[in-house]
């Protein structure tokens, strides 16, 4: 018995790569500098007004909020001062008049020193899958507990929140990381769990993720086993990635000409090496590049790679949905 619960304690201590090597610091974020500064004074006393944390996903908002009040409380009196929420999870009325008005309303504790903020803090995050009730009752908790509470607002896009929602809290967009810091980053979790890759395949990793950091590192994790086996093919194969650069110049050269024959086996071959939605963006983008989209249709493709790529997000078949955007795409670039 005593066996099993030291198993179950060890397990219990194994964390994603997401959470381990999330920034712990303020001086941890990278390349946000506006909202690190302001947070910083608060920190120092001066004013800790509502905040309103936007822009693309795995840009650092959610590990700044947290970073903030990590340094703002200490750690005996971190659970009773901060509540961390994911809207998208409870989304609804409920959890205003239930969770976010019941914290609101306790009292603050009293085990702490004289310097700390007299304030707790909600951090709601994905704020923007609530519904237009919902962010009306947050509202007028956001108005009646200022004086006590404040709220750390997270979401994509800003534009799904009601405008007193907006107005009543500092706005600080997210912007997208460079290459060179997530790269710096990434570099960063190889050295220290020993896996071994190269600027180049980082890049590769990088790219893959659009710009979203966090899903580079959930990348990263789930190729380390394969890059420790030593297995040349299979890192070449999932390095690689869902695009392969050779098949979308020759797709781009000769979708003109093709026949519906040759459409259909070209459909097939890409399911077997590639993923369709990645192959699509990247088929888009190579032929953006090459001025094959142009003004004239690049409505009608853009449209076309939205739709496909929902589709087959939602589970619909891969290789139909492949061939409808390669047939479509014949149409409509000649």
């Amino acid at each position: 018995m005593a066996e099993q619960i030291q198993v179950d304690n060890k397990k219990s201590k194994v964390l994603t790569w997401t959470e381990k090597y999330r920034p712990k610091t303020l001086d941890d974020i990278a390349h946000q500098d506006e909202v690190v500064t302001m947070l910083k004074g608060a920190l120092q006393g001066k004013d800790l007004p509502h905040l309103l944390f936007y822009g693309p996903p795995g840009t650092g908002k959610t590990s700044t909020a947290l970073a903030f009040c990590r340094q703002l409380f200490p750690r005996n009196v971190f659970q009773d001062r901060v509540l961390d929420l994911n809207a998208s999870d409870e989304r609804g009325i409920s959890v205003v008049r239930q969770k976010i008005q019941s914290f609101s309303k306790t009292t603050l504790s009293t085990n702490c020193k004289e310097d700390v903020l007299k304030l707790k803090i909600i951090i709601l995050d994905e704020v923007d899958a609530m519904t237009r009730e919902a962010q009306a009752a947050m509202r007028r908790v956001i108005e009646d507990f200022s004086k006590t509470t404040r709220f750390i607002l997270i979401c994509n896009y800003v534009s799904r929140l009601i405008p007193p929602v907006v107005s009543r809290c500092a706005k600080f967009r997210f912007k997208s990381l460079p290459s060179e810091v997530q790269v710096q980053r990434l570099r960063t979790i190889c050295d220290a769990e020993e896996t071994p890759m190269s600027n180049d395949e980082l890049m590769q990793v990088m790219e893959y993720s659009e710009g979203d950091l966090r899903r580079a590192v959930c990348t990263l994790q789930s190729l380390a086993p394969i890059l420790r086996s030593g297995d040349e093919n299979a890192r070449n194969c999932y390095l690689r990635g869902s695009s392969d650069s050779a098949l979308i110049s020759n797709l781009c050269k000769s979708v003109r000409v093709s026949n519906v024959p040759q459409i259909i086996s070209l459909t097939k071959s890409i399911t077997k090496s590639c993923t369709g939605v990645a192959f699509m963006r990247h088929c888009f983008q190579q032929m953006l590049q090459e001025n094959i989209i142009n003004d004239e249709n690049i409505a009608v493709l853009g449209k076309l790679v939205a739709t496909c790529e929902k589709r087959i997000l939602d589970g619909c078949d891969l290789e139909n949905n492949l061939l409808n955007f390669l047939l479509t795409l014949r149409e409509t670039i000649q």
